[in-house]
């Protein structure tokens, strides 16, 4: 059986308008934490499961465990690959059309992101594809694992837990944070996630 493990992607990320440096940084660290844990559960639950007797609860729990540390991988690396500094001046036009179909212009999606990355609560605020039909979703999911729609793209991906934001904003001013994050984000990699490519 091939062995399964993850590695850490580096990214080149700011400098930013409205994001440090320090709390980039910081929240890097936190990423390197999901993909370190994601390769020692892999590691614990091949070790369990090759055993003549496994521990069943245990392994139950572990497998619970990976789907919270594989997100929390996956979705740092889709917000950190947006978060370029040098935004795309303008949309790509497969992605206009899209969204234009769906909310009617870019300035009422952006409005919808931000309502929903305001709401009480830690999470993410996730702009899906429906594979099946194309469309766009837009998503709120509490811990990386609980939430996810089945099947469905992740195209854009806003951390909203206070790791995020903190070392630069007060947890009420999530706000500001937001409109950093779209001061920063790359909408050729949006597009490229919706084209998955």
């Amino acid at each position: 059986m091939k062995k399964v493990t993850f590695e850490e992607k580096k990214f080149q990320v700011g400098p930013l308008e409205g994001l440090s440096s320090r709390q980039i940084e910081e929240h890097l660290k936190l990423y390197g934490g999901y993909v370190r844990n994601c390769n020692l559960l892999i590691e614990k639950i091949t070790l369990e499961s090759s055993k003549e007797s496994s521990d069943a609860l245990m392994l139950s729990e572990l497998r619970r465990r990976l789907g919270f540390e594989f997100n929390g991988m996956r979705l740092h690396e889709i917000y950190f690959d947006s978060l370029q500094g040098t935004p795309s001046s303008a949309l790509p036009a497969d992605l206009i059309l899209i969204i234009n179909e769906q909310f009617r212009t870019i300035d009422n999606l952006i409005s919808e992101i931000k309502k929903m990355a305001l709401m009480r609560g830690i999470g993410w605020v996730l702009l899906l594809k429906d594979k099946v039909s194309g469309s766009l979703l837009l998503n709120w999911v509490s811990d990386h694992e609980i939430g996810h729609l089945a099947g469905a793209r992740v195209v854009l991906a806003l951390d909203v837990w206070e790791h995020a934001y903190l070392l630069d904003y007060l947890p009420g001013e999530r706000t500001k944070y937001v409109d950093a994050f779209f001061k920063n984000l790359d909408w050729e990699k949006v597009s490229n996630n919706y084209n998955n490519k």
